[in-house]
């Protein structure tokens, strides 16, 4: 069973580095895709320069038009936050989450189950339409736990 949280809050901007994809949500539940790439950049987030001293990882989701369904391909960055960009080793990308107003939906379960989450977000109508949403997974080693939290970031219009 999960459980919900959600309040408004602000966010500074956050510097990011890690791994991209180009898949559906069906396309990666079949394939792992997400839990592959987290994996990889787990295993290389040491090679990343101006790494905050954190052991956790960020799953951005960038939708196409703000609009989303099981079967849309939307970008998916999973990667560590830095203080600063610099050299970016191959293979990895940066990407900037801006400053704003975000609603911050934290799951409490099982990551497996965070999709009963994301059905309350959209449930609860909680942002409409939105460009990308943010998952803050601060605990790597367990996702699977019922104790386990994920937040999740959703910009708020302005």
């Amino acid at each position: 069973m999960t459980t919900t949280h959600m309040q408004t809050m602000e966010r500074s901007e956050t510097k990011l580095v890690g791994y991209t994809v180009t898949a559906s949500v069906n396309q990666d539940l079949e394939n792992d895709i997400v839990i592959k790439l987290r994996e990889e950049l787990f295993k290389k987030r040491h090679e990343i320069a101006n790494r905050l001293d954190n052991d956790g990882i960020y799953l951005v989701q960038v939708y196409p038009d703000g609009e989303w369904t099981p079967d849309m391909p939307f970008v998916s960055i999973v990667a560590v936050e830095v203080h600063e960009y610099s050299s970016i080793p191959e293979g990895f990308v940066q990407h900037t989450i801006p400053a704003g107003t975000y609603a911050k939906v934290t799951h409490k379960g099982p990551e497996s189950q965070i999709g009963e989450t994301y059905d309350f977000i959209r449930d609860q109508d909680i942002c409409g339409s939105r460009p990308f949403d943010l998952e803050y997974w601060a605990q790597m080693d367990s996702l699977e736990e019922e104790e386990s939290t994920i937040d999740i970031y959703l910009p708020m219009e302005e």
